[in-house]
């Protein structure tokens, strides 16, 4: 099943990697771009992987 999650990922992923060859962004905001965005995605997954505990795999105690 595919959770907002997974969503996100896709979205932001497709971002990273077509804004680097179409002329959407002046090539000296490109690189900030794909830092802010990785700082943005680092932060959400830590808090869905720590806060929330919010994982695919359950434990199968």
């Amino acid at each position: 099943m595919m959770t907002t999650f997974h969503w996100i990922h896709i979205v932001v992923g497709a971002w990273l990697a077509l804004v680097n060859f179409m002329p959407i962004l002046p090539e000296d905001i490109l690189s900030l771009n794909n830092v802010v965005i990785g700082i943005i995605v680092a932060i959400y997954n830590a808090y869905m992987l720590f806060a929330k505990s919010n994982t695919d795999v359950a434990n199968k105690n």
